[in-house]
């Protein structure tokens, strides 16, 4: 082995040793941080969710009391020459408040200082930074922050790995400044989880979206908890917890779904609508909580038919570029698909592919790593593991570039990148078929008699609710 080989090595050896360490360093220091916290606001849940776009951050907390909420908000630390923002306080299910307030004429690129302030709560003063032109986001799913009645430590030792995994993703990319949470945030929709949840150290920095996954409407507390702009009022078939919603960031367009609802009708109205109000956004994102695609788990294959029938003619018909899943608990990315196939094989770099990619990551709390079933002929890479996964999404004029990582690891195990030289790229502008709103429409009368057996449900949980806010 030559000198120069060996020099080589040293210093791969070096920086591995370096990147432990730091780590190792960070998450000490952010332990102690977050016990902090976890002591002091853990029960107030101060989060940020994302504006209609940059201009705008909405702010969400908790109260024991009921007041005019105040969010004051300054580019100095010291919070002089500050802006007061007033929302509102809603009555959550468990007894609390939760406070809405929304900030506006907020500019790219800056950093801003904040405390919100509640009847007989004031908070830490926090910060953030908007984004310019060029910004990444942090993807992850089924984080399934769980209150367990026979275990006392379980709220706590959850909510510590959502926190662990946030903050190693924000070490390794300190442009973060999303999150996409594709649902199963809880596991049983108890306001004291989505409490434990919002205890991430930087989900006072970064703004946090959110899908409904099934878990989270297995209770009634999301109503209160997500602050989400752009959210659909109009549907024919009630989401009741939460409704589609929308929002811009730099040049990404980002539709989130709730595909519990299966009114297929709502959905492509509300994805028509978001598009038509954004037509110059290059990239168009979806996020909802079902896996379509991967087939892992065979009990599940004809629900996700079921799905594809529904989801898959939106994305086409709306040129989705890439659309985030979560449910399965398995690492799965497909092909480029179109009309429900593969058009072109998944690889590390797809120029203007002519359809859409669907990826589905693993559970933060919960991963699963037994292979039940061999994957769909139209998933084009696949991990098992039992460690948490966390993906890094870097946007670019031009590129989507995804970067996938274990907890702990120092490298990424998967990394691919979809470019675009035109807004359009390579998505078709065929026509969509007719039969696709006869599926919407059959979606939409299932979902109404659904919605009744999910009014029931909640019924025999002890939960007072309207049916008729539940159904239509």
């Amino acid at each position: 082995m030559n000198s120069v080989s060996k020099r080589i090595i040293a210093a791969v050896m070096v920086f591995a040793l370096l990147f432990t360490a730091s780590v190792q360093s960070f998450a000490a220091g952010g332990d102690l941080a977050w016990e902090a916290l976890w002591e002091k606001e853990g029960d107030n849940g101060v989060i940020i969710f994302p504006g209609s776009n940059e201009s705008e951050r909405r702010f969400s907390w908790y109260s024991a009391t009921e007041s005019v909420p105040k969010v004051i908000i300054s580019e100095s630390p010291l919070l002089t020459d500050s802006r007061t923002f007033t929302g509102t306080a809603l009555a959550a299910p468990d007894g609390d408040f939760a406070n809405k307030v929304t900030v506006t004429g907020l500019l790219s690129g800056n950093t801003y200082y904040y405390r919100c302030i509640s009847d007989g709560f004031e908070s830490q003063i926090y910060s953030f930074k908007t984004a310019g032109d060029e910004f990444s986001a942090l993807y992850m799913t089924d984080i399934h922050v769980s209150f367990d009645e026979t275990d006392e430590t379980a709220l706590k030792s959850t909510a510590a790995k959502l926190n662990e995994t946030v903050s190693e993703a924000m070490l390794r990319n300190s442009n973060i400044s999303l999150l996409l949470s594709a649902g199963d945030q809880a596991s049983s929709g108890f306001e004291n989880e989505y409490k434990a949840f919002s205890s991430a150290l930087w989900f006072k920095s970064i703004s946090v979206a959110t899908a409904i996954g099934n878990h989270d409407r297995k209770g009634i507390a999301y109503k209160t908890f997500k602050n989400m702009p752009n959210e659909k009022q109009d549907n024919i078939v009630s989401s009741y917890i939460g409704s589609d919603y929308w929002f811009v960031k730099s040049d990404v367009l980002f539709l989130v779904v709730d595909s519990n609802n299966g009114s297929g009708i709502d959905h492509r109205n509300f994805v028509k609508s978001a598009v038509k109000a954004n037509p110059d956004v290059k990239w168009r994102v979806m996020m909802c909580h079902h896996d379509l695609y991967s087939g892992r788990l065979p009990h599940r294959e004809s629900e996700n038919q079921l799905l594809r029938m529904l989801w898959a003619p939106i994305a086409d018909e709306f040129k989705i570029d890439l659309v985030l899943l979560g449910h399965s608990h398995y690492y799965t990315i497909t092909n480029v698909m179109y009309n429900n196939q593969t058009v072109e094989p998944y690889a590390e770099t797809m120029t203007n592919p002519k359809g859409t990619i669907y990826m589905v990551s693993g559970s933060i709390n919960r991963p699963r790593n037994d292979d039940e079933i061999g994957l769909s002929e139209n998933v084009g890479y696949a991990e098992l593991t039992n460690d948490p996964i966390y993906n890094i999404i870097d946007f670019s004029e031009n590129s989507i570039k995804v970067s996938s990582y274990t907890l702990g690891s120092r490298d990424a195990f998967n990394t691919y990148t979809i470019v675009k030289t035109t807004n359009d790229g390579g998505h078709s502008s065929k026509l969509p078929s007719p039969f696709n709103y006869f599926v919407r429409a059959v979606g939409t009368v299932y979902s109404f008699f659904n919605n009744i057996n999910v009014y029931k449900s909640l019924k025999d949980k002890g939960y007072q609710v309207n049916f008729f806010e539940c159904v239509f």
